[in-house]
């Protein structure tokens, strides 16, 4: 076997030689700044922190409103990257990274956090609205679509919407930043399966109405 021939069958429409397909975009919503890092609000980062270290990549590219790298998950080339704005402007790092590779809306991957579900569970989801979250309406608005896949980890409610805002930026006790770091990494395996074309399957694995692993 030649090598073109090789690399075609590795990495199929992408390296190999043949049509040049754009690579899945995997976008981790949080805010900048190490006041933010082990908020609720930021474990979306916390997947991307744990693909970043699967796929062993430096992230060397960076711009005002992202840093950002090449990687290959598994067979499939892929964009991990962080916005550098503040949660409701990240549309706007989102739309550089679709004029510079040419990704269509169904193959931008976004992880977020979700008040919507108890801490600790995984959603995955090929398309809906922003759910009052303001990462997920400035994407939509960049794209100008809601259907795009999306990977929600839950980090619970607070009691009342008017502690909405102080319940995001909050943290975890430890026992619940356990169970939303394991989610985490829960979340990373079904990032992995959703770009190598098993979307369904990932629903089917991972999806579990809303309820959290019980604590062990």
């Amino acid at each position: 076997m030649g090598v073109s021939s090789l690399l075609d069958k590795l990495f199929p429409g992408g390296k190999g030689g043949g049509s040049e397909e754009p690579p899945w975009i995997v976008l981790g919503l949080g805010n900048p700044g190490a006041e933010y890092r082990n908020t609720r609000h930021n474990v979306g980062w916390w997947c991307m922190d744990e693909l970043v270290r699967r796929t062993n990549v430096e992230l060397n590219r960076k711009r005002k409103e992202l840093r950002y790298a090449e990687a290959d998950l598994g067979c499939t080339q892929v964009v991990l990257a962080y916005p550098r704005t503040f949660m409701n402007r990240s549309g706007l790092a989102l739309s550089y990274l679709t004029n510079r590779y040419k990704t269509g809306p169904e193959k931008i991957l976004v992880i977020t956090d979700d008040i919507n579900l108890s801490p600790g569970s995984v959603r995955i989801r090929k398309k809906g609205g922003p759910g009052g979250h303001n990462g997920l309406k400035s994407v939509i608005t960049a794209l100008g679509t809601n259907e795009f896949p999306r990977v929600r980890i839950g980090v619970g409610n607070p009691e009342t919407s008017d502690e909405q805002v102080d319940h995001v930026l909050g943290t975890f006790d430890p026992e619940t930043r356990e169970l939303v770091t394991v989610a985490s990494i829960r979340a990373a395996d079904a990032i992995t399966m959703i770009v190598n074309g098993e979307i369904d399957n990932a629903m089917n694995k991972f999806n579990n109405n809303g309820e959290a692993p019980k604590a062990k």
